[in-house]
């Protein structure tokens, strides 16, 4: 049961992300973690930081909070092992150059029997890792240089539908970055309760939404906190960070968001 969070917004902003906080608001308080990523865009590139190992151990994760690193997309994954051992190669976000722009990309849930996928066999040798959510980034990316078009629109076309098709393998909630735009897809996930892990259910992302009427405030929730907003902005998360203000996105939801303008979105 991995854990996502990602934010774009108009403007560079500073977000202080607590990775082990984050993990433990979202139903981790109970289960070791298997590593973190946390990935700041910059322009054509971006800084990206990976520990197979726990936050709460991490001193690069100390560094990470303490220093900032102000970007308009920002995307972070705290890993629960599901599928591929706990190590490097399988720690999220993975992330490619291509033309010459840095595409990242972080899943939670479990797609079986992908590698069996007409698409997979032509990735598989480009695959670092052994995890299942490397070879869907691989296959998309794939996809996505077969469609040969450069259009935001023809993009989220070929990320929407791929996203479908993922879904029918298992939970596919999925936070894609090509260098210009953060893609979202929501699906379901398992929630940790009292008695054990449930079945895949939604809501598998949560969306908070700021506008210009919340410029100059602060937001702080379990695990990340913003000093101060500069609207538009969108965050989005596996569980609510805090009480106020968060909307669970339906299953099938995929969304396109450019600098805080959410640029497209379909549902199935």
């Amino acid at each position: 049961m991995c854990e996502l969070f990602a934010m774009s917004a108009s403007v560079p902003h500073d977000v202080c992300y607590e990775l082990d906080l984050f993990a433990a608001e979202g139903g981790e308080k109970h289960r070791n973690r298997d590593g973190w990523g946390i990935l700041f865009a910059q322009d054509r590139d971006a800084y990206l930081f990976r520990e197979p190992e726990p936050a709460s151990t991490s001193e690069l994760s100390k560094m990470v909070v303490r220093d900032e690193h102000p970007c308009r997309h920002l995307m972070a994954h705290v890993r629960r092992a599901s599928a591929g051992r706990p190590a490097l190669a399988n720690t999220h976000p993975f992330d490619r150059v291509v033309h010459g722009r840095r595409h990242a990309f972080a899943h939670n849930g479990d797609l079986k029997g992908i590698e069996d996928h007409s698409d997979a066999r032509e990735c598989l040798p480009h695959r670092i890792g052994d995890t299942d959510s490397e070879l869907a980034f691989l296959m998309l990316l794939a996809r996505l240089q077969a469609a040969g078009s450069s259009d935001a629109a023809a993009r989220f076309d070929v990320f929407a539908r791929f996203s479908a098709e993922m879904r029918e393998l298992g939970s596919a909630n999925f936070l894609f970055f090509d260098g210009e735009y953060l893609f979202v897809h929501a699906d379901r996930r398992r929630f940790e309760t009292a008695t054990g892990l449930t079945e895949p259910r939604e809501p598998g992302l949560n969306i908070r939404s700021f506008d210009d009427r919340h410029t100059g405030q602060k937001w702080e929730a379990a695990g990340a906190s913003i000093d101060e907003i500069s609207g538009p902005l969108h965050l989005f998360a596996s569980v609510p960070l805090d009480p106020e203000g968060w909307v669970p996105l339906q299953r099938g939801t995929a969304m396109a968001v450019k600098d805080g303008t959410i640029a497209a979105q379909r549902i199935g």
